[in-house]
Protein backbone atom coordinates (compact mmCIF):
# COMPACT_ATOMS: atom_id res chain seq x y z
CA UNK A 1 0.00 0.00 0.00
CA UNK A 2 2.70 2.50 1.03
CA UNK A 3 4.79 1.57 -2.01
CA UNK A 4 1.86 2.36 -4.25
CA UNK A 5 1.22 5.61 -2.38
CA UNK A 6 4.82 6.74 -2.90
CA UNK A 7 4.67 5.72 -6.55
CA UNK A 8 1.45 7.71 -6.96
CA UNK A 9 3.01 10.86 -5.57
CA UNK A 10 6.12 10.38 -7.72
CA UNK A 11 3.85 10.08 -10.75
CA UNK A 12 2.05 13.29 -9.78
CA UNK A 13 5.42 15.02 -9.44
CA UNK A 14 6.55 13.77 -12.85
CA UNK A 15 3.37 15.10 -14.46
CA UNK A 16 3.81 18.52 -12.82
CA UNK A 17 7.44 18.75 -13.87
CA UNK A 18 6.69 17.67 -17.42
CA UNK A 19 3.88 20.20 -17.90
CA UNK A 20 5.85 23.00 -16.20
CA UNK A 21 8.56 22.79 -18.85
CA UNK A 22 6.16 24.57 -21.20
CA UNK A 23 4.29 27.25 -19.26
CA UNK A 24 2.09 28.01 -22.28
CA UNK A 25 0.21 24.78 -21.51
CA UNK A 26 -1.73 26.61 -18.82
CA UNK A 27 -3.13 29.07 -21.37
CA UNK A 28 -5.42 26.41 -22.83
CA UNK A 29 -7.56 25.72 -19.72
CA UNK A 30 -7.73 29.44 -18.90
CA UNK A 31 -8.86 30.37 -22.42
CA UNK A 32 -11.23 27.41 -22.55
CA UNK A 33 -12.85 28.31 -19.23
CA UNK A 34 -13.32 32.00 -19.99
CA UNK A 35 -14.59 31.36 -23.49
CA UNK A 36 -16.86 28.56 -22.28
CA UNK A 37 -18.60 30.78 -19.70
CA UNK A 38 -19.03 33.57 -22.25
CA UNK A 39 -20.39 31.24 -24.94
CA UNK A 40 -22.81 29.56 -22.55
CA UNK A 41 -24.31 32.85 -21.36
CA UNK A 42 -24.32 34.32 -24.87
CA UNK A 43 -26.05 31.26 -26.36
CA UNK A 44 -28.72 31.21 -23.65
CA UNK A 45 -29.36 34.93 -24.11
CA UNK A 46 -29.54 34.75 -27.90
CA UNK A 47 -32.06 31.89 -27.89
CA UNK A 48 -34.35 33.69 -25.45
CA UNK A 49 -33.88 36.92 -27.39
CA UNK A 50 -34.71 35.20 -30.70
CA UNK A 51 -38.04 33.87 -29.36
CA UNK A 52 -39.35 36.63 -27.08
CA UNK A 53 -43.00 35.80 -27.73
CA UNK A 54 -42.55 32.22 -26.59
CA UNK A 55 -41.14 32.99 -23.18
CA UNK A 56 -44.45 33.38 -21.39
CA UNK A 57 -46.03 30.32 -23.01
CA UNK A 58 -43.30 27.70 -23.05
CA UNK A 59 -40.54 28.84 -20.77
CA UNK A 60 -39.65 25.28 -19.71
CA UNK A 61 -39.25 23.95 -23.26
CA UNK A 62 -37.34 27.03 -24.37
CA UNK A 63 -35.03 26.81 -21.38
CA UNK A 64 -34.31 23.12 -22.04
CA UNK A 65 -33.52 23.83 -25.70
CA UNK A 66 -31.34 26.81 -24.80
CA UNK A 67 -29.52 24.87 -22.11
CA UNK A 68 -28.90 21.89 -24.39
CA UNK A 69 -27.60 24.02 -27.28
CA UNK A 70 -25.40 26.05 -24.92
CA UNK A 71 -24.05 22.83 -23.36
CA UNK A 72 -23.16 21.40 -26.77
CA UNK A 73 -21.37 24.59 -27.79
CA UNK A 74 -19.44 24.74 -24.51
CA UNK A 75 -18.53 21.05 -24.74
CA UNK A 76 -17.31 21.55 -28.30
CA UNK A 77 -15.19 24.51 -27.20
CA UNK A 78 -13.73 22.58 -24.26
CA UNK A 79 -12.94 19.54 -26.42
CA UNK A 80 -11.39 21.71 -29.13
CA UNK A 81 -9.09 23.49 -26.67
CA UNK A 82 -8.26 20.18 -24.98
CA UNK A 83 -7.20 18.65 -28.30
CA UNK A 84 -5.12 21.76 -29.01
CA UNK A 85 -3.42 21.45 -25.62
CA UNK A 86 -2.56 17.80 -26.22
CA UNK A 87 -1.22 18.61 -29.69
CA UNK A 88 0.96 21.34 -28.16
CA UNK A 89 2.21 18.95 -25.45
CA UNK A 90 3.12 16.29 -27.99
CA UNK A 91 4.92 18.82 -30.16
CA UNK A 92 6.90 20.23 -27.23
CA UNK A 93 8.03 16.80 -26.05
CA UNK A 94 8.83 15.83 -29.63
CA UNK A 95 11.32 18.69 -29.83
CA UNK A 96 9.12 20.93 -31.99
CA UNK A 97 7.35 23.39 -29.67
CA UNK A 98 4.48 25.32 -31.22
CA UNK A 99 2.61 28.46 -30.24
CA UNK A 100 -0.88 28.67 -28.80
CA UNK A 101 -2.23 29.94 -32.11
CA UNK A 102 -0.50 27.20 -34.10
CA UNK A 103 -1.95 24.52 -31.81
CA UNK A 104 -5.45 25.89 -32.33
CA UNK A 105 -4.85 25.99 -36.08
CA UNK A 106 -3.71 22.36 -36.19
CA UNK A 107 -6.77 21.33 -34.21
CA UNK A 108 -9.07 22.60 -36.97
CA UNK A 109 -8.86 19.24 -38.76
CA UNK A 110 -10.48 17.67 -35.68
CA UNK A 111 -13.48 20.04 -35.62
CA UNK A 112 -15.87 17.41 -36.97
CA UNK A 113 -14.86 14.86 -34.32
CA UNK A 114 -14.98 17.47 -31.56
CA UNK A 115 -18.52 18.45 -32.56
CA UNK A 116 -19.68 14.83 -32.76
CA UNK A 117 -18.19 14.18 -29.34
CA UNK A 118 -19.83 17.30 -27.87
CA UNK A 119 -23.29 16.32 -29.15
CA UNK A 120 -22.94 12.68 -28.08
CA UNK A 121 -21.61 13.48 -24.60
CA UNK A 122 -24.25 16.16 -23.96
CA UNK A 123 -27.06 13.80 -24.99
CA UNK A 124 -25.82 11.01 -22.72
CA UNK A 125 -25.42 13.33 -19.73
CA UNK A 126 -28.84 14.89 -20.39
CA UNK A 127 -30.50 11.47 -20.46
CA UNK A 128 -28.92 10.50 -17.14
CA UNK A 129 -29.93 13.80 -15.54
CA UNK A 130 -33.49 13.42 -16.86
CA UNK A 131 -33.80 9.91 -15.40
CA UNK A 132 -32.27 11.08 -12.12
CA UNK A 133 -34.74 13.97 -11.85
CA UNK A 134 -37.73 11.65 -12.41
CA UNK A 135 -36.78 9.28 -9.61
CA UNK A 136 -36.92 10.69 -6.10
CA UNK A 137 -34.94 9.76 -3.04
CA UNK A 138 -31.92 7.55 -2.70
CA UNK A 139 -32.68 5.66 -5.92
CA UNK A 140 -32.37 8.86 -7.94
CA UNK A 141 -29.10 9.75 -6.25
CA UNK A 142 -27.70 6.27 -6.89
CA UNK A 143 -28.67 6.42 -10.55
CA UNK A 144 -26.93 9.78 -10.88
CA UNK A 145 -23.77 8.58 -9.14
CA UNK A 146 -23.58 5.28 -11.04
CA UNK A 147 -24.34 6.99 -14.34
CA UNK A 148 -21.69 9.67 -13.81
CA UNK A 149 -19.11 7.09 -12.73
CA UNK A 150 -19.86 4.90 -15.75
CA UNK A 151 -19.46 7.83 -18.14
CA UNK A 152 -16.21 8.89 -16.47
CA UNK A 153 -14.69 5.42 -16.79
CA UNK A 154 -15.98 4.69 -20.29
CA UNK A 155 -14.79 8.03 -21.69
CA UNK A 156 -11.50 8.14 -19.79
CA UNK A 157 -9.26 7.84 -22.86
CA UNK A 158 -11.85 9.04 -25.39
CA UNK A 159 -10.21 12.38 -26.26
CA UNK A 160 -6.71 10.89 -26.68
CA UNK A 161 -8.34 8.26 -28.92
CA UNK A 162 -9.97 11.00 -31.01
CA UNK A 163 -6.61 12.75 -31.29
CA UNK A 164 -4.74 9.61 -32.27
CA UNK A 165 -7.27 7.80 -34.45
CA UNK A 166 -9.59 10.59 -35.71
CA UNK A 167 -12.73 8.64 -34.88
CA UNK A 168 -16.28 9.41 -33.80
CA UNK A 169 -17.61 9.08 -30.24
CA UNK A 170 -18.56 5.39 -30.41
CA UNK A 171 -15.16 4.29 -31.73
CA UNK A 172 -13.44 6.60 -29.24
CA UNK A 173 -15.28 5.00 -26.31
CA UNK A 174 -14.55 1.51 -27.65
CA UNK A 175 -10.86 2.39 -27.84
CA UNK A 176 -10.98 3.89 -24.34
CA UNK A 177 -12.64 0.83 -22.81
CA UNK A 178 -10.27 -1.51 -24.65
CA UNK A 179 -7.25 0.37 -23.29
CA UNK A 180 -8.64 0.29 -19.75
CA UNK A 181 -9.52 -3.41 -19.78
CA UNK A 182 -6.24 -4.40 -21.38
CA UNK A 183 -4.03 -2.48 -18.98
CA UNK A 184 -5.89 -1.80 -15.73
CA UNK A 185 -8.64 -4.34 -15.28
CA UNK A 186 -10.97 -2.64 -12.81
CA UNK A 187 -8.63 -0.16 -11.09
CA UNK A 188 -6.94 3.14 -11.93
CA UNK A 189 -4.70 3.33 -8.91
CA UNK A 190 -2.37 6.31 -9.00
CA UNK A 191 -4.72 8.60 -10.92
CA UNK A 192 -6.18 9.49 -7.52
CA UNK A 193 -2.86 10.86 -6.32
CA UNK A 194 -2.51 13.21 -9.28
CA UNK A 195 -6.06 14.38 -8.67
CA UNK A 196 -5.42 14.77 -4.94
CA UNK A 197 -2.64 17.31 -5.54
CA UNK A 198 -5.01 19.68 -7.34
CA UNK A 199 -7.77 18.98 -4.82
CA UNK A 200 -5.62 20.55 -2.10
CA UNK A 201 -5.91 23.98 -3.72
CA UNK A 202 -9.63 23.57 -4.40
CA UNK A 203 -10.44 22.54 -0.82
CA UNK A 204 -8.26 25.28 0.67
CA UNK A 205 -10.05 27.87 -1.44
CA UNK A 206 -13.44 26.42 -0.49
CA UNK A 207 -12.64 26.59 3.23
CA UNK A 208 -11.44 30.19 2.90
CA UNK A 209 -14.72 31.17 1.22
CA UNK A 210 -16.80 29.37 3.87
CA UNK A 211 -14.64 30.94 6.57
CA UNK A 212 -15.13 34.43 5.15
CA UNK A 213 -18.90 33.94 5.04
CA UNK A 214 -18.96 32.57 8.59
CA UNK A 215 -16.76 35.35 9.97
CA UNK A 216 -18.89 37.97 8.21
CA UNK A 217 -21.88 36.94 10.30
CA UNK A 218 -20.13 36.48 13.63
CA UNK A 219 -17.10 38.78 13.91
CA UNK A 220 -16.71 42.49 13.33
CA UNK A 221 -13.80 42.39 10.88
CA UNK A 222 -13.23 45.03 8.20
CA UNK A 223 -15.24 44.32 5.07
CA UNK A 224 -12.18 44.78 2.88
CA UNK A 225 -10.39 41.98 4.78
CA UNK A 226 -13.34 39.61 4.35
CA UNK A 227 -13.53 40.41 0.65
CA UNK A 228 -9.80 39.77 0.36
CA UNK A 229 -10.14 36.36 2.03
CA UNK A 230 -13.09 35.55 -0.23
CA UNK A 231 -11.12 36.60 -3.33
CA UNK A 232 -8.12 34.49 -2.33
CA UNK A 233 -10.44 31.51 -1.90
CA UNK A 234 -11.91 31.98 -5.37
CA UNK A 235 -8.43 32.34 -6.88
CA UNK A 236 -7.25 29.12 -5.21
CA UNK A 237 -10.28 27.22 -6.52
CA UNK A 238 -9.76 28.51 -10.05
CA UNK A 239 -6.04 27.75 -9.81
CA UNK A 240 -6.79 24.21 -8.65
CA UNK A 241 -9.26 23.66 -11.49
CA UNK A 242 -6.70 24.88 -14.04
CA UNK A 243 -4.09 22.47 -12.68
CA UNK A 244 -6.62 19.63 -12.56
CA UNK A 245 -7.67 20.16 -16.19
CA UNK A 246 -4.06 20.34 -17.37
CA UNK A 247 -2.43 17.58 -15.33
CA UNK A 248 -5.18 14.99 -15.61
CA UNK A 249 -5.63 15.35 -19.35
CA UNK A 250 -1.90 15.34 -20.04
CA UNK A 251 -1.55 12.20 -17.92
CA UNK A 252 -4.38 10.54 -19.86
CA UNK A 253 -2.53 11.27 -23.11
CA UNK A 254 0.76 9.98 -21.70
CA UNK A 255 -0.83 6.75 -20.49
CA UNK A 256 -2.81 6.24 -23.70
CA UNK A 257 0.31 6.65 -25.83
CA UNK A 258 2.38 4.48 -23.50
CA UNK A 259 -0.13 1.63 -23.42
CA UNK A 260 -0.41 1.76 -27.20
CA UNK A 261 3.32 1.40 -27.78
CA UNK A 262 4.45 5.02 -28.19
CA UNK A 263 6.71 5.07 -25.17
CA UNK A 264 7.05 7.71 -22.48
CA UNK A 265 8.14 11.34 -22.68
CA UNK A 266 11.36 12.44 -21.02
CA UNK A 267 11.20 12.53 -17.23
CA UNK A 268 8.78 9.62 -16.76
CA UNK A 269 9.77 6.30 -15.25
CA UNK A 270 8.07 3.12 -16.46
CA UNK A 271 8.33 1.40 -13.09
CA UNK A 272 6.68 4.36 -11.34
CA UNK A 273 3.72 4.28 -13.71
CA UNK A 274 3.27 0.52 -13.42
CA UNK A 275 3.46 0.68 -9.61
CA UNK A 276 1.15 3.69 -9.24
CA UNK A 277 -1.45 2.57 -11.77
CA UNK A 278 -1.47 -1.08 -10.69
CA UNK A 279 -1.04 -1.97 -14.32
CA UNK A 280 -1.65 -5.55 -15.40
CA UNK A 281 1.50 -7.56 -15.87
CA UNK A 282 2.35 -8.97 -19.24
CA UNK A 283 4.66 -11.70 -20.34
CA UNK A 284 6.57 -9.35 -22.55
CA UNK A 285 7.69 -5.96 -21.31
CA UNK A 286 6.90 -2.87 -23.27
CA UNK A 287 9.88 -1.01 -24.65
CA UNK A 288 10.14 2.73 -24.27
CA UNK A 289 9.99 4.20 -27.73
CA UNK A 290 10.27 7.75 -28.91
CA UNK A 291 7.49 10.06 -27.81
CA UNK A 292 6.34 11.68 -31.01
Amino acid sequence: MFQRLRAGWRLAKEVRQSVSKDKSMYIFPIASGLLGVFIFLFTMFMIFFAFPGSVSNSIDVLFIIAFFVASVVVMFTTTYFLLAMLIAYRSFNGGNPISFRTALSRTWEYKKYALEWAIFYTIIVSIIRAIESRIRGIAGILIGVIGSLTITIATFFAVPAILEEKVGPIKAIESSIHTIRKNFGMTFGGMAYVDLYTLIFILLGFFLIIGAIFIMGSLALPLILLLLIFAVGVILIVFGLILKFTYMNVLKLILYDYFNGKGLPEGFDENTINAAMKKKRRNKGMDLGDFN
